[in-house]
């Protein structure tokens, strides 16, 4: 039996009675379904006629007929719906969707242009009574929202399948970027790199050393592989490259913590970063993206034991070596195979930081991660209680040579960046096969005074003044070689070399090629300018703060006066300031704004000093460069004479290197005006009586202490950036004093020698 709802267009109901007829009506065929539920959407047909008027009809029953006959359910007096025009049936198999059948009317039932004989009406659907051109069609429109759940699961479905359909994307994008066959080659043999004097090893631990591998994971000390396995990926023979459970237990440990605490590499991963340079080494996101998918790659075309055998024999464990035979030879003067159990934990104990946790440089802590290691190893039944007790209880004996060798490194941070150079010059693939004999500008004196400084100065003022690091780098303006250079206070501690690899803003520094452009324009050094507060390009800028009235060009850079120098560079015009700093050396993106006077585009401190190297040589520009000469190992006359070797490469000959960029009338005004700022001006720190001239700069909030300055060329030919900080940008208390400070201390001794 069907529930009937009053028809439409029927006299003798009044609107009223028809409402409560409705009502009553729906109350009843819910509780008789057992099926009322309060705030239960009730499904509904909204039938709208030519004229516009909308009636909405609730159906609480399971089915309805639809025509003008006045017995219909649902009654449409309208010509061109029929007397028994359709049924509506309720789907059994679809409950919240209705079967539309035409009773054979005579203007048929349409869903956009066709004709149907019956279908499904679902949500928001809608058919006309009637062909749809017709004027007095009729549209009837299914109304049935599904509940809000259904909603929210709907579309958290849609979202998590484009996530992952986003993430197979990337996934695909990335797989074929790397490509994983043939595994790169070894570094075969080692690149020795001497210092100015062609005989001061820089790298002492590649001097009569080869890379050497073994063949198979068998040939390997048993303890080895498992100290590896239990060290850095205990289910390693389990996971397919990435370890779920790994990621999932350093997921929670770093959200508990306020710092990225453990990671979760396999030794897949590990190799992965280790192999190929395009997965990258900074601690990103994406990177770790790239790493998953090249292990998955290696998983799926090597076998477990290929994979460890290559992890065991080309991991990085600091002093130049890369394997487990290179470290075993060098710090215990045996092979690999050979190992005990007590060397073989060691030498895993200093994976995480070979520079840092090595027998050598921390006795205490090696001997504490080994332990720790055996245990883990004892813990998973790969070695029994006795030889763990026994190897716990044992000294790490380390070789002399060992010893001798780490004690007597030689410019580490300065070492990295000639090997990087060497990959510039020669190409990374090349540069990898290793072999090369390179010779440098380095002075090993300079080297060791530019060290002492530094770390004088973060020890005796750092704490005072708020700055935990810094950057040195001497050049010598006559070709470019890098003199000396320290690119932070510890390279145990990081090896993140702040003279190359940190992007600074320099602050006042940069004021100098406002100052040059400026000169080269032909506007006398003597022209004064106004003191007054400036507006530029909309930006208002505070007057002098050392100075007053109107000033010439000499006082304005000697005092720093930020106001000067916006002047100076609003009359030359910014793309002159920018053409001219390019031209010095400045090789990194600048921003044409008002803010590009005084620092606010990021460089770095070395070709920030080469560009005042520029100025101290009469305007010819020399390439700041490490490596002067690279032989070929493989290519020698007499294996024991370098200098019967093949050159490869020889800056001299290298025509891109030097250039005149800028007449030396104007760097013998810029010269006499850098002096002033010495003698009387910002930079009274780095004074030293011998005719020096410079520059300080400081960025907003002291974040960035700098003073670059070189000796007359006459006498000297250093050139020496300075600059001091925090990693993390946080503000210093200090000013660019502290950086000319360190600037005097470090070359009085320099001129002194």
């Amino acid at each position: 039996m069907t529930t009937k709802p009053p028809a439409k267009g029927n006299n003798s109901q009044s609107p009223i009675s028809k409402a409560v007829t409705q009502a009553v009506q729906k109350i009843k065929v819910n509780f008789s379904r057992g099926n009322f539920q309060s705030g239960k959407a009730t499904p509904e047909l909204r039938i709208k006629e030519a004229n516009g008027k909308e009636e909405t009809y609730p159906l609480v029953g399971d089915r309805y007929t639809l025509g003008r006959s006045s017995s219909c359910d649902i009654s449409i007096r309208n010509a061109v719906v029929s007397q028994t025009h359709l049924i509506l049936k309720r789907n059994r198999k679809k409950p919240r969707s209705f079967i539309v059948q035409d009773e054979q009317s005579t203007n048929g039932t349409y869903r956009g242009k066709r004709r149907f004989k019956n279908f499904s009406l679902f949500h928001g659907e809608s058919f006309t009574l009637g062909p749809p051109e017709l004027a007095a069609a009729v549209t009837v429109r299914y109304i049935n929202p599904p509940p809000l759940w259904l909603y929210i699961i709907r579309y958290s479905l849609y979202g998590m399948g484009g996530l992952v359909g986003l993430m197979l994307l990337i996934l695909g994008i990335e797989w074929l970027k790397v490509p994983v066959y043939p595994i790169p080659r070894e570094s075969t043999l080692p690149v020795v790199v001497y210092a100015q004097d062609g005989v001061t090893p820089i790298n002492p631990t590649a001097q009569n050393n080869t890379h050497r591998e073994l063949k198979n994971l068998r040939d390997f000390s048993t303890y080895l592989p498992k100290a590896a396995i239990a060290s850095e990926d205990s289910r390693y023979y389990w996971h397919f490259g990435v370890d779920p459970i790994g990621i999932s237990r350093a997921i929670m440990i770093n959200l508990t913590s306020a710092e990225l605490r453990q990671g979760a590499s396999t030794l897949t991963q590990q190799l992965a970063r280790s192999l190929f340079p395009e997965v990258g080494r900074q601690n990103t996101a994406g990177r770790k993206i790239r790493e998953m998918i090249v292990a998955l790659k290696l998983e799926t075309f090597y076998s477990k034991d290929f994979i460890l055998k290559t992890y065991l024999n080309r991991v990085y464990l600091g002093i130049g070596s890369y394997g487990f035979e290179d470290a075993a030879q060098f710090y215990f003067e045996k092979s690999a195979a050979d190992l005990d159990l007590s060397e073989a934990a060691t030498l895993v104990a200093i994976l995480p930081a070979p520079n840092l946790y090595n027998p050598v440089k921390d006795y205490n802590t090696a001997v504490g991660l080994r332990n720790r290691i055996i245990d883990r190893m004892l813990a998973l039944g790969m070695v029994n209680a006795e030889e763990a007790d026994r190897a716990r209880r044992s000294r790490i004996e380390v070789s002399p040579k060992a010893e001798e060798t780490l004690n007597s490194a030689v410019a580490p941070y300065f070492y990295s960046y000639v090997l990087d150079e060497l990959k510039t010059l020669l190409g990374a693939d090349v540069a990898q096969e290793g072999n090369f004999i390179v010779e440098t500008g380095l002075d090993p004196q300079l080297q060791q005074e530019a060290e002492e400084s530094l770390e004088y100065s973060v020890a005796n003022n750092g704490d005072r003044f708020g700055y935990s690091q810094g950057a040195v780098v001497t050049l010598d303006s006559r070709n470019g070689n890098v003199l000396a250079m320290v690119g932070g206070v510890d390279h145990d501690q990081s090896q993140f070399n702040r003279v190359v690899q940190a992007k600074r803003q320099p602050g006042s520094t940069f004021k100098v090629f406002t100052y040059a452009a400026a000169i080269e324009e032909g506007i006398d050094t003597d022209t004064k300018y106004s003191c007054a507060p400036f507006t530029w390009k909309g930006q208002q800028y505070r007057g002098c703060e050392r100075s007053s009235g109107d000033i010439d060009m000499y006082q304005g850079l000697a005092q720093s006066e930020n106001v000067i120098a916006f002047r100076v560079a609003e009359e030359v015009g910014l793309k002159k300031v920018m053409e001219v700093a390019q031209r010095l050396g400045v090789s990194s993106p600048l921003t044409e704004a008002p803010g590009l006077v005084i620092g606010q585009s990021e460089t770095n401190v070395l070709e920030m000093t080469g560009a005042y190297a520029t100025i101290a040589n009469d305007g010819i520009w020399n390439k700041p460069h490490a490596i002067n000469r690279i032989l070929d190992g493989n290519d020698c006359k007499k294996s024991d004479k370098p200098d019967t070797c093949r050159e490869i490469y020889v800056f001299d000959d290298d025509k891109a290197t030097y250039r005149d960029v800028i007449s030396q009338d104007v760097t013998d005004k810029l010269t006499d005006m850098l002096k002033e700022a010495v003698e009387n001006g910002t930079g009274k720190a780095a004074y030293i009586d011998k005719g020096e001239a410079g520059k300080t700069g400081t960025t907003d909030n002291n974040v960035d202490l700098w003073f670059i300055g070189y000796v007359p060329k006459d006498d000297y030919d250093y050139v020496t950036g300075v600059w001091l900080g925090n990693d993390n940008n946080s503000p210093t208390s200090g000013s660019s004093s502290q950086a000319a400070s360190l600037w005097g201390r470090y070359m009085k001794q320099a001129v002194s020698n």
